[in-house]
């Protein structure tokens, strides 16, 4: 609560949009006193405690092996990293906005490094099957206003996503309209989602391809037999099947659960057909529950910059794209980096514990947009300002919807794009003089 002590008026800044997750939702309410956040209405239980904690990064200061540097210090030691790299590797970008992801794309390209996302830990499935067989797809507005039937399928949004189902799945829409709506939870473990849904169907862990191919086989007309499919009932996924058909507007949310997994590419492209299928009967359409707030961004912005939206390789002067030989995870793990430019800290806690000990032995540049504990010891460390609390700039929630953001507190920290840019210009000019 703001102290009453104080002179400085109590300011509130309403419609802010929060950049934590892929939801970004955007009425939360700030009240500002004396450049510090003191009071927060409309946040989640994730994005209350990050917002808080953005009041103790005014005072932090770049550091060199883990020791205060000046911030030109910092840049000439991180652009001394890159001159001496030989195979580079810019990762993350999920906390930063679209102008630091472009300029992050522009480093790599200048070095020629791989560079990579956080989705190639997470949604690296989504993204192939969606290029393999394309989606049915719709903003999270339109599922709001529309939608009768919502499946989440492999997602918990109640602990991931906390306010996905308030805002774009309840009952009582923004004028005060009623909605008659039907939440089916399918996954393998009872979850908070779950107990909220009005239908939880339970099916065996990794079998989540065969109940959804069964699923496309009823929508198409084809009679099946087995009484039992991934430990559901013939019956069950009938019903299923003839609810999903007799919906005005079907939404088919699936997560890591099923992104994940020993078929995760499959998986993914069979949930994405069965969208297709359902439209001989309904309208329908599917979404990817991104966690981190940026991956969709990120994606955007290499698809326009390099063709590819993450796991790009600059090494021949021109943008490769592989998945797997050119994930930032996968190359880690096999020791490949010599450096790793790192922007943000979303993902590391899903890297594999050999990319995390890989990268306790080469050196790193770390661009941190919060204060938080790192496996590993960075050798050049810069706190960035973040998008949509210092800086204004766009952010892209899960559905591809731009979200223009505005600043709620000053900072003197730098921007990701200031400081990437910062280190073009040093490599750049060393290489001229040579």
């Amino acid at each position: 609560m703001p102290d009453s002590s104080s002179t400085a008026q109590l300011e509130i800044i309403q419609d802010v949009a929060c950049t934590l997750c892929g939801c970004v939702c955007d009425d939360l309410r700030i009240g500002i006193q004396e450049n510090q956040i003191q009071t927060i209405k409309n946040a989640c239980a994730l994005a209350e405690p990050w917002l808080l904690r953005q009041n103790q990064r005014q005072q932090q200061h770049p550091e060199i092996n883990g020791e205060p540097a000046s911030l030109s210090e910092a840049y000439q030691t991180a652009a001394e990293l890159i001159r001496n790299s030989r195979n580079p590797l810019v990762s993350g970008l999920c906390s930063s906005s679209v102008l630091g992801q472009q300029v992050a794309c522009e480093l790599a390209d200048r070095i020629g490094a791989v560079i990579d996302t956080t989705a190639s830990t997470s949604h690296t499935a989504s993204v192939m099957a969606l290029q393999r067989i394309g989606e049915s797809t719709s903003s999270l507005g339109e599922i709001r206003n529309r939608s009768d039937l919502i499946i989440f399928w492999g997602s918990n949004p109640a602990e991931s996503h906390p306010r996905h189902l308030e805002r774009f799945c309840g009952t009582t829409l923004g004028d005060g309209r009623k909605i008659k709506r039907y939440i089916i939870v399918v996954d393998t473990v009872l979850t908070e989602t779950a107990k909220q849904a009005d239908l939880f169907i339970q099916i065996n862990p990794g079998q989540d391809f065969e109940v959804l191919w069964a699923l496309r086989g009823l929508v198409n007309g084809i009679e099946l037999t087995q009484s039992e499919i991934g430990g559901v009932t013939l019956q069950t996924v009938e019903e299923l099947a003839e609810r999903m058909k007799a919906s005005q507007y079907a939404a088919l949310f699936f997560g890591l659960g099923l992104a994940q997994g020993t078929l995760p590419h499959s998986q993914v492209e069979a949930i994405l057909s069965l969208a297709t299928d359902l439209h001989q009967h309904t309208r329908c359409v599917v979404r990817g529950m991104r966690r981190f707030g940026e991956a969709g961004g990120a994606a955007n912005v290499l698809s326009w910059q390099t063709g590819y939206p993450f796991s790009v390789n600059f090494h021949r002067g021109y943008p490769r794209y592989n998945p797997g030989e050119y994930s930032a995870a996968d190359m880690l793990s096999r020791q490949e980096p010599d450096l790793a430019i790192l922007v943000g800290t979303d993902g590391l806690s899903q890297l594999p514990q050999e990319a995390i000990n890989w990268l306790r032995t080469i050196p790193t540049v770390m661009l941190s947009h919060e204060d938080c504990e790192l496996p590993f010891q960075p050798t050049v460390s810069f706190p960035v300002a973040t998008c949509g609390v210092h800086l204004s700039g766009t952010t892209y929630r899960m559905d591809d919807t731009p979200i223009p953001l505005r600043p709620i507190l000053e900072t003197k920290l730098p921007d990701d794009s200031t400081v990437l840019r910062e280190l073009i210009k040093l490599v750049q000019n060393v290489v001229a003089e040579e």
